[in-house]
């Protein structure tokens, strides 16, 4: 599977990980063979896919201890099950994209009616939420999630266009939970001057590297100068934690809230069964520069304030760098009156900041 596909498979399960659909009426039933059936097949698929290869043994030894416990039989259905599991595998590979959970497979059983997700991802407005100018020509734009690139594409660079003659920009990612890698690279390469700039490169279990450039077309306009903050949350996941951490990593933008989640390394989904799958990561991402990522870690802000003060922090930190940066004493008296209307909360974008 190649891997942007996967990765937003994986990302779109671990949204919704810690809320999985209540055991239906036809769900089978936590039998002594059901869950050594569950249990061979999942360390049969750690063992085939895991990228990993020093932790399977581990996690194999933490798996059958809970079985042999009988952890996993005192399940009441599959939601019970998966928790169960989860906490297995977690504990045993502090991995946050190694997961299992009730299937959405052609013929599993779940209870949850779903849109379409072309209509789903526009009714998402492809997670760009908000974009506006601040009084003071600050930029603001919230992105709760990167969609693939042949859908979410057009409106991240509709709403960068519009942005494009702000004297700083307010990225909103608190919120993010991850998704295509492809449009966390197109939003990143708004920031380089450099194109085909490489940032990050996907290391399989076997094979060669995929290696990540800044695009060096699609992207309208480039700026490496414009004061950039990105705010952050334990909220803040997987792709939607690359920004940050590559932005940081390149000394290109601050970064205010709280500590991401800390969940860095593709994942695919495979299915257990019929009632289950489990995503297992099959690469780690390794940082053009430092050659690290953030996986276990979260990216950890420059500016550490509570995640509903990170607009409040950001936005006044970029006012006090325009006034610094400019001597024109007009200028200066426009930003002075927006830092001091910053402090209404009519200014904040939404009610969560």
């Amino acid at each position: 599977m190649p891997f942007a596909c996967a990765i937003v498979l994986a990302l779109a399960c671990s949204l919704s990980s810690g809320q999985q659909p209540s055991g239906g009426t036809h769900d089978p039933q936590i039998t002594g063979g059901f869950v050594q059936d569950t249990v061979a097949s999942i360390e049969a698929l750690i063992r085939d896919k895991y990228y990993d290869t020093g932790a399977i043994a581990r996690i194999e030894a933490a798996l059958a201890a809970a079985e042999q416990q009988g952890i996993y039989s005192r399940a009441n259905d599959l939601r019970d099950l998966s928790a169960k599991l989860n906490e297995t595998l977690d504990k045993a590979s502090h991995d946050k994209h190694l997961f299992v959970r009730a299937s959405e497979l052609p013929g599993a059983n779940s209870t949850e009616s779903t849109l379409p997700r072309t209509e789903s991802s526009r009714m998402d407005n492809y997670g760009i939420k908000r974009a506006d100018v601040l009084d003071g020509n600050v930029g603001y734009l919230q992105i709760t999630a990167f969609y693939r690139a042949n859908e979410g594409a057009e409106s991240l660079e509709t709403a960068m266009k519009f942005l494009s003659h702000t004297d700083a920009l307010i990225l909103d990612l608190r919120n993010n939970g991850g998704g295509s890698p492809d449009t966390a690279i197109q939003l990143l390469s708004y920031f380089f001057m450099q194109p085909n700039l490489p940032l990050f490169s996907i290391v399989p279990r076997s094979g060669e590297p995929a290696i990540y450039y800044a695009q060096a077309t699609g992207v309208a306009y480039r700026d490496e100068s414009r004061p950039l903050y990105v705010l952050v949350s334990g909220s803040t996941w997987s792709a939607g934690e690359a920004v940050p951490f590559i932005l940081q990593e390149r000394h290109r933008a601050t970064i205010v809230g709280e500590k991401t989640a800390g969940a860095a390394n593709p994942a695919g989904p495979w299915p257990i069964d019929n009632s289950l799958t489990i995503t297992i990561p099959f690469g780690r991402i390794k940082s053009a520069v430092n050659e690290t990522n953030w996986d276990g870690k979260g990216v950890i802000p420059d500016t550490a304030v509570p995640a509903n003060k990170a607009f409040d922090a950001a936005y006044a930190d970029s006012l006090k760098r325009l006034m610094d940066s400019t001597t024109d004493a007009v200028k200066q008296q426009v930003l002075r009156r927006a830092a001091s209307a910053a402090m209404a909360p009519s200014c904040r974008p939404s009610k969560d900041n």
